[in-house]
Formats: structure tokens, sequence, C-alpha cells
């Protein structure tokens, strides 16, 4: 087993700082480097951490010290360059979504398994304390039969935030907009809890901004393969900014989630709920996973786990575009 995992960060934009942070706590792990086409960007990161410094990726891949890389660059570019990762023999991480299309996420995850090493996918909330303890309910079978569940990620979005990044906002680097971007975190909550989703009908629109190719607000219904029912909302238009919201209904008891918290328990002969404190969600993963690659086994969110949220927002843009339902086949 090996006893440090050397890290390698690749695109240094806001979001690194998090993972750089996270890193700084996590046990036998170590960010060896960083890597970005902007030495301004790579050099500001480097400072935060003491990693050494790259502005090409093929030249970092070449480095043998790197284990594993963080993909953070935009979500179209995540199988190309995780793909690139593996044939070097790096294991792979990618912020979420895996990527953009489901058929690149494939070949990221085959070509993974082909030069044996492991891909994972950053969604921290399924580590939130409040969301495993409902996880671990729903597992139990105290809320019974699941019947009905809601998911809302109630957000706002100026025009601001699109402008200042170039990729922002695009069908072809972000691949989606409010759902595929935001909404993303609360869906894979929702049908982590809830199970498969079976089929789905969508409605998306762009109401609230410009110069953007992707929807601002999405609106979808859910039936699971369990029969149950559920509610979507995606939205970057909800001025100035809510919540996220998950309510899951059962026969025996109903919970609800708002932003990752527990706000309502009320389960059969259960007493109410002490919402528990949850330390960084990205270090409690990044541990995980860290793990994972000393011990050679599968992270809770690998690939194809992370790849089932990806089908069904793919669902729900083909929905959208056809005006029909439409089924989910996973593979």
């Amino acid at each position: 087993m090996k006893e440090t995992v050397n890290y390698a960060i690749v695109g240094c934009g806001s979001i690194s700082k998090t993972h750089i942070k996270a890193l700084a706590q996590v046990e036998n792990a170590k960010l060896y480097a960083v890597c970005d086409k902007s030495a301004e960007r790579a050099e500001a990161a480097a400072a935060l951490s003491g990693a050494i410094v790259y502005t090409d990726l093929d030249e970092m891949l070449a480095d043998k010290e790197v284990d594993a890389v963080i993909i953070l660059t935009a979500s179209g570019m995540h199988g190309d360059m995780g793909m690139k990762a593996a044939k070097a023999g790096k294991h792979v991480i990618v912020e979420k979504p895996i990527d953009i299309s489901v058929e690149k996420a494939k070949q990221l995850i085959s070509t993974c398994e082909e030069n044996q090493v492991s891909v994972s996918c950053i969604f921290q909330h399924r580590y939130d304390a409040d969301t495993k303890a409902l996880a671990e309910a729903v597992k139990e079978g105290r809320l019974g039969t699941l019947h009905a569940g809601c998911c809302h990620t109630k957000w706002y979005r100026g025009q601001a935030y699109y402008d200042e990044v170039d990729w922002r906002g695009t069908r072809r680097y972000d691949g989606g907009g409010a759902l595929m971007n935001q909404g993303i975190h609360q869906l894979d909550l929702f049908q982590y809890l809830m199970g498969e989703v079976e089929e789905v009908f969508a409605y998306c629109a762009t109401r609230a901004h410009e110069r953007i190719d992707v929807e601002d607000l999405c609106m979808a219904t859910l039936k699971f393969k369990n029969g149950a029912l559920g509610i979507l909302e995606a939205s970057t238009v909800a001025a100035p900014g809510f919540y996220t919201r998950i309510d899951i209904n059962g026969s025996r008891g109903s919970v609800i989630l708002q932003n990752n918290a527990v706000a309502e328990w009320k389960i059969e002969g259960e007493e109410a709920y002490q919402t528990q404190e949850t330390q960084l969600p990205h270090r409690i993963q990044l541990a995980e996973i860290t793990e994972s690659i000393r011990k050679g086994v599968p992270s809770l969110v690998n690939g194809r786990e992370a790849l089932k949220a990806l089908q069904v927002v793919e669902a729900i843009y083909k929905s959208a575009e056809t005006g029909k339902p439409e089924k989910i086949c996973y593979e």
C-alpha cells in the first residue's frame, strides 16, 4: 500500500483554493504539483501549497512523482483530460460533472479501467453528516416505502457571473446551465437517496440572462424505478438567491434537507434529529478517495456512480428539446 498519494491539480481557478485547503487536511495526501496554462494562476495556487508549477499538461503527466490528477477545468474538458491522465498511469478525480457528455464519460471510465487506474467525481455533499444520516435511514428502510420526493436548487446568478469567465453559460464547455452546473449536486443526492430514475419529463428556459446558450431555469418531473414520483427544480433566476432543499416522503415518515442540513425529521418511532456539524466536505471526500487509491478499491462516487446523475441530466435536456417523456437506460 502506498504511504502518501501525490496529487496534481489541473486548472487553478477559484475552486482550486477549496481543493488546496482540503488536501492540506488529508492524511496520507500531498499536493505535489499544480498546472494551468496561465503561469500567473499556477504560481498563485502554488504559493498557497508549496507545490511545483507546470504550465503544460503533458509535461506534468510525464512526472513520475504524480500519482493522481484532480481536474478542475471547464466541464467539457473533463473527459479528454481525464483520459490523457489515465493513459499516463494517473488516478483521475474530476469536479462535477464527470463530463458534459454521457458518451465521453463512458469513454473516460473505460480508459481508466483499461489502464488500471481509478476515476472519481467530486459530489462532496454525499459526505455531509446529515445527508449520510438520511441515506442510512433510507437504506435501513426506516422511512418505509418511498412514495414521493422534491428537489430544489433555488439560486441566483447575476449577468456578471456568466460574463466573467468566457466558458460559463456555453453549451460547448459548460454543457448546460442551471441544471448541469448548479443543480447537479442536488440531483445527484436526490437519485442517490430515492433510487434510480426510470423516466423524466422536463421544460428548460433561458429567462433572465443574456449572452448564454444554456438554460437558467429547469423544471422536471421524475418517475423512479421503485414507483415513487419526484419534482426537480434547478434555477439561477431566483433573485436574490435562496436555498437547496430535498424532501423525501415515505410510508413511515418524511425528512427534509435544506442547504444539506436536516430541517425536518419526522419518522415513526424516532425522536427529533439533531443536526450535525459537517467539516469541509471536500476534505472528507478527498480523504475517502485517498484511502480508496491506497487500498485499491472503488471510491463512493466512482465513475460509474457519477455517471448516473449525468444520464438523468442528459435525459432531462432531451425531454425539454422534444417535448416528450424520456426513458433512462443505465448501462
